[in-house]
């Protein structure tokens, strides 16, 4: 049984053993590295470029999603015990309103 991987220039393995061990060796990790890609335990079994480039590009998407946004996400508190928004707090500031 033959496995090809597109990502390290079509190379052809023999075997599962040796399709499964690719994906820690050096020619994987380099063709990986070349398309921009890290090679983590997300892109097992990942063998065509654009499935690994779409799968990274979703990776991404998630990934910036879940970051934390201090405009956002940061509170502040004044004086009385309040919590507001970071904006919300620097707006009634600047109002002279804290």
């Amino acid at each position: 049984m033959y496995y090809s991987c597109e990502i390290c220039g079509n190379q052809t393995y023999r075997g599962p053993k040796a399709f499964q061990r690719h994906f820690s060796e050096w020619r994987h990790a380099h063709g990986m590295r070349c398309l921009g890609i890290p090679n983590t335990a997300h892109f097992a079994h990942v063998t065509k470029i654009e499935e690994a480039l779409a799968l990274w590009q979703r990776i991404r998407t998630t990934k910036e999603a879940e970051r934390w946004r201090p405009d956002v996400e940061e509170e502040m508190e004044d004086h009385a015990g309040n919590v507001v928004s970071r904006k919300t707090y620097e707006d009634l500031k600047r109002q002279g309103l804290l």
